[in-house]
């Protein structure tokens, strides 16, 4: 039987035409036609009729923010998430939900999200007693991007809820645009605080909510589905390289708790000194990844309309706004206050 793989560019920077094709189905049920959109963002109906094409992740995000306008309603991205089924998810959004509990669930999305959409990262790693998702998309061009954002945790969320507990609600979420003029819908759905200019898309959660069983698992099911999965990634997802461990376990951690090698090494299930040596011989170190990572986010978050430099010292988990400054001056030679401006 010949392997259903999709060509090289469906998996990077792009969007399965199937998911958008939900979107616009719930898009439509606002009472607002979405084809002038799709003129308007270039996507055309032989992408959308394709169950396994692709639409470039540019134009996807694109659609949403100019669906934010066309309907001026500015939660037009999280009100569809509340919509999305596991379904409209494709077969990683149905393996969620056939999963024995939240944490398996989550942990397999996750796995299986990266390896089909290159152009974004996601996360779900273990902090204590709590997970941590994060999402984001990878091209810091493309802005505005808050529609997306928040459809995407929105909709993770009411997948879990459909499928595993309906009162489920993360402890604190978090989103890397500024706050909306009116973040209650949000609050409301979410049922927590939440946060915005923040370096991150993500939320947490308590580890013992996503423990228990709700099910017994269909193995053939799950293989079968599994294996379908690989198929359209056209290979077994590469294993995450040590660079990227630490990374990942940076982007969950920044802002919320104190990163340290210390707090990598337990994260990583290894020693400090191992952890250390391991990427010397990467080529890098715990202090690169970690100051590459704050100043890339300190650049996106500095380039928002309402940034405060305290608050970005803040959400990087600088002691104050005087040890963020400084290292700022280290990075440009400038102050922080010279990098802000509104994104165009």
């Amino acid at each position: 039987m010949k392997r259903e793989t999709l060509p090289p560019t469906a998996r990077f920077s792009s969007v399965r035409a199937s998911f958008l094709t939900a979107l616009v189905s719930r898009f439509e049920a606002t009472g607002t036609k979405a084809q002038p959109l799709l003129n308007r963002t270039g996507i055309t109906l032989a992408q959308l009729n394709d169950p396994y094409g692709a639409i470039p992740l540019p134009q996807f995000v694109e659609f949403l923010e100019a669906a934010a306008l066309e309907t001026r309603n500015d939660n037009i991205g999280a009100r569809i998430g509340a919509q999305l089924t596991a379904s409209d998810m494709g077969p990683v959004g149905i393996v969620l939900s056939l999963s024995e509990n939240i944490e398996t669930g989550i942990t397999r999305f996750a796995s299986y999200a990266n390896a089909l959409q290159d152009g974004a990262e996601t996360q779900w790693i273990q902090q204590g007693d709590s997970w941590v998702f994060t999402y984001r998309l990878k091209d810091p061009n493309i802005w505005p991007r808050r529609q997306d954002a928040e459809c995407s945790l929105v909709s993770l969320v009411q997948v879990v809820r459909d499928n595993f507990k309906s009162r489920w609600a993360p402890q604190e979420v978090h989103f890397e645009h500024d706050s909306p003029a009116d973040p209650r819908p949000l609050e409301r759905f979410f049922r927590c605080p939440v946060r915005f200019s923040q370096p991150f898309n993500r939320f947490i959660v308590d580890r013992g909510a996503c423990l228990t069983n709700v099910r017994t698992e269909d193995q053939a099911l799950l293989a079968a589905l599994e294996r379908h999965v690989e198929e359209i990634i056209g290979a077994v997802a590469p294993v995450q390289n040590i660079s990227e461990s630490v990374t990942a376990v940076i982007h969950a951690s920044l802002g919320i708790s104190p990163v340290t090698v210390d707090h990598a090494a337990r994260a990583l299930s290894t020693t400090p000194r191992s952890l250390q040596r391991h990427l010397k011989e990467a080529g890098t170190s715990f202090r690169t990844l970690l100051e590459t990572t704050r100043r890339e986010r300190a650049q996106m978050l500095l380039s928002q309309p309402q940034a405060k430099v305290a608050q970005v010292a803040d959400a990087l988990g600088y002691a104050d706004a005087t040890a963020f400054w400084r290292a700022w001056h280290k990075w440009t030679g400038t102050a922080p206050s010279a990098h802000r401006h509104p994104r165009r």
